[in-house]
């Protein structure tokens, strides 16, 4: 038959050649009936409510931002132990060396303090100054160690812990522990101060 076979089915079947078209379409609505895909799509969606999972994308955000302010309150917190450890020993008499609450020199008293906080500094005020990070004058915080040098050579002889409000807690030589203004004659004498928290 040759060439002419396909030809002669398809003028002998007219219309009814290009039926497999027809067949496509109606085995489309069948698929239809017999898969429940939609249903299935619509019966899972509402499983897992959208509308809930965006309140919940809303709260994560805000726990991080949690998360990152604790650091701040912790350091704080224990600035504010630390104010109230020094603020107890009021009054308490001045002793060269000293490290107790029987008398305390400069850096005796801020170690001692530091110490019943769980911070543990070097003994003497030059050493207290090589620890921590540098903080410039006008972003003191309560806590910050400040230091001086009352001999105004530079060299650090002096020391007492930042309370606020441009005040300090030392343990003075003429007055024992006791709470100073960072008037001009401290500041004439200020070297520096060092945050440890």
């Amino acid at each position: 038959m040759g060439d002419s076979y396909p030809k002669t089915i398809q003028s002998t079947m007219g219309n009814l050649y290009p039926k497999t078209i027809q067949i496509a379409q109606l085995v489309s609505p069948e698929e239809i009936k017999s898969t429940p895909a939609p249903e299935t799509a619509v019966a899972v969606a509402p499983s897992t409510p959208p509308p809930n999972a965006t309140p919940r994308a809303r709260t994560q955000p805000s726990q991080p931002s949690r998360g990152l302010a604790q650091p701040v309150s912790s350091n704080t917190s224990k600035a504010s132990a630390i104010i109230a450890t020094a603020k107890q020993y009021i009054g308490v008499n001045y002793v060269f060396g000293g490290t107790t609450p029987s008398g305390f020199d400069c850096s005796g008293f801020s170690q001692y303090v530091f110490a019943k906080n769980g911070i543990n500094l070097p003994r003497v005020a030059r050493d207290q100054y090589r620890v921590g990070s540098s903080v410039p004058f006008s972003n003191l915080r309560a806590g910050d160690l400040v230091f001086f040098s009352l001999g105004k050579n530079g060299n650090v002889d002096h020391m007492g812990i930042y309370v606020g409000n441009g005040q300090f807690i030392n343990a003075s030589s003429s007055k024992g522990v006791t709470i100073y203004s960072l008037g001009s004659y401290w500041q004439s004498a200020y070297v520096g101060a060092k945050r440890v928290l």
